[in-house]
């Protein structure tokens, strides 16, 4: 996407009508016009929960909606549309990270006491056939010791996703609890596995 690509001469208007007539090899094209839009919008508004890669996604995403919904003859162009379309997304995904803040701050549980009691029997946890994680009585006494320091390399919604899925919750579970993508709470298990890793080093 960072390469240079071979514009059409079709306005916005007349790629959006083609993916709409089926013909989805404008998408590509009509996203790469919209680039510097999302770069913008991906500067200005900070999200804890997205990765440049994550908020791209989204934004692609936001694209294909605002393609099946856009209807020329109310007089909106669609880079207008899509903007609002896309600036709205991003205030909804702000007040999910600001309910997840809240949460979290209502009633998080240490990370000590989380291990003391669902790893009190060295059980082993297969987090969705991704990564099977066993913690030994010698990593268990490290991550113990080093809870308060681990908690403060999360995110808060990283500290979400943890609490959450060392209680057993699947993505899927932990997605409609926290209210957002499942590829969103997978990205932040990847971090947390990341961080747990160099701790451990």
């Amino acid at each position: 996407m960072n390469e240079e690509m071979e514009l059409s001469e079709h306005s916005p208007e007349q790629l959006v009508a083609l993916i709409q007539q089926g013909h989805p090899m404008y998408f590509e094209e009509l996203f790469y016009r919209f680039l510097p839009l999302v770069k913008k919008f991906n500067k200005a508004y900070y999200l804890r929960s997205l990765e440049q890669e994550d908020f791209w996604q989204e934004a692609r995403m936001v694209l294909h909606k605002a393609i099946q919904s856009y209807v020329p003859e109310k007089g909106l162009q669609f880079a207008s549309f899509y903007k609002l379309t896309l600036k709205h997304h991003i205030f909804s995904l702000i007040r999910k990270e600001s309910a997840v803040k809240r949460k979290i701050d209502k009633g998080a549980v240490s990370l000590d006491a989380i291990l003391e009691n669902q790893y009190s029997n060295h059980t082993e946890y297969s987090f969705e056939g991704v990564v099977s994680m066993h913690f030994s009585p010698e990593e268990i006494v490290m991550v113990k010791e080093s809870a308060s320091g681990y908690f403060e390399i999360l995110s808060d919604f990283e500290q979400a996703v943890f609490i959450h899925f060392i209680n057993g919750s699947s993505f899927q579970t932990i997605a409609e609890e926290l209210n957002c993508e499942v590829t969103s709470i997978k990205n932040a298990y990847d971090r947390c596995h990341r961080k747990m890793k160099r701790l451990l080093d």
